[in-house]
């Protein structure tokens, strides 16, 4: 598939890029263009609970291993 700009420099294909979804751009150093989809990762999410002395307490058990778990994937996956 041949893809030419417009003469703002705009790509368009619906097939390749569906419209409000957003991409990064890469140049890479042998002239190539890397185009990858973002993709939202749905982490969980857990509500704090503030005490009557004004502390933020978690109301739930949070394992320090699996937190240190979710970082490292985290930074390894970029």
């Amino acid at each position: 598939m041949k893809l030419v700009t417009d003469s703002k420099g705009r790509l368009t294909c619906a097939e390749l890029f569906p419209p409000n979804t957003p991409f990064s751009a890469e140049k890479q150093g042998d002239g190539s263009i890397r185009l990858i989809e973002l993709v939202e990762k749905d982490v969980p999410v857990i509500n704090s609970v503030r005490t009557k002395d004004g502390f933020l307490v978690s109301p739930v058990k949070v394992d320090r291993k699996l937190v240190v778990a979710a970082i490292r994937a985290d930074r390894d996956g970029r």
